[in-house]
């Protein structure tokens, strides 16, 4: 079941923002309808007459980002707290965001997971999830370090049961309608980076809204109720 619409309301609240600071243009699946589902992003090219800062997009709250800067311009690729994702290519000056969340990185890699997977890509989503497995093992490590008092062990532990709880998540590739491996590698490594790191709060309600739109259309939902 298609959702379709999204899309064309955030191009043009897009439009509507920018008046007078630039100009957009947009590519990709939403000018191929026949490509458009749940899980497309929206890809748009923006020409700035001066730097803007994302809020006035006026598109919400951003839950995750990916900001790539080159001499040839700005690639920023935007998640945002209700499930939406857009690419934005970026020329003649900069859109600036706000400081990053500490896991920023595992956000933005997750969300990428689960549209992958929910398009059936389980190659490139598991890879992107074994990342995130990986790093939740870096803190179990370092967690060992503080409760050994060294980063030199020449046996295993009390830790190492923690391999297996990753080896069960990933145990089999075969995807629901809801890419749910997705969620509980980021829950595992939420889990295990507030054990090392007292002050952090894992937040993964963007993930969730990712997959409710991918799956459900969740969004069109949120708008018809507003």
């Amino acid at each position: 079941m298609h959702h379709p619409g999204w899309q064309s309301t955030t191009l043009q609240t897009m439009i509507n923002g920018m008046a007078g600071v630039g100009s957009i243009e947009p590519y990709g699946s939403i000018l191929r309808p026949d490509e458009l589902d749940n899980w497309s992003d929206l890809d748009v090219r923006i020409e700035l007459t001066e730097p803007i800062d994302v809020d006035i997009l006026g598109l919400g709250e951003i839950w995750a980002w990916q900001d790539v800067r080159s001499g040839v311009g700005q690639t920023l690729r935007l998640v945002f707290c209700d499930g939406r994702r857009i690419d934005l290519s970026v020329v003649d000056s900069v859109i600036m965001v706000p400081e990053p969340p500490a896991d920023n990185q595992i956000r933005f890699d997750a969300s990428l997971a689960a549209s992958r997977y929910g398009r059936g890509n389980r190659l490139i989503g598991l890879h992107l999830t074994l990342g995130i497995l990986r790093e939740a093992l870096v803190f179990s490590m370092l967690l060992r370090d503080r409760a050994e008092g060294t980063d030199h062990h020449r046996l295993g532990s009390e830790f190492e049961e923690r391999a297996e709880q990753v080896a069960k998540i990933i145990s089999s590739t075969q995807i629901g309608r809801r890419p749910t491996v997705v969620q509980r590698a980021c829950e595992l490594y939420g889990r295990w980076r507030t054990e090392l790191e007292s002050d952090y709060t894992p937040d993964w309600s963007g993930l969730t809204a990712v997959i409710d739109l991918g799956t459900a259309g969740t969004l069109k939902a949120r708008e018809s109720s507003s």
